[in-house]
């Protein structure tokens, strides 16, 4: 029985974690439920930031138009 407490408490960690770094809490805490909640950690750690799609394209544009000559 405990081990089924902590198996849901680290998937719960899981999903947390997914949903800090932008992506979907549900599926990860699903994902870690159903294979492992060890593996769910590995694989969001190794997964970069999500980044909004508006963020990422101002980020590209903005060190171009701050170089271009006058």
């Amino acid at each position: 029985m405990l081990a089924i407490v902590v198996w849901i408490t680290c998937s719960l960690v899981v999903g947390f974690l997914a949903k800090a770094l932008g992506r979907s809490g549900a599926t990860w805490l699903i994902f870690s439920l159903i294979l492992s909640p060890s593996l769910g950690l590995i694989v969001i750690a190794a997964l970069d930031k999500k980044w909004p799609g508006s963020a990422r394209l101002t980020t590209a544009i903005a060190p171009a138009a701050v170089s271009v000559p006058v």
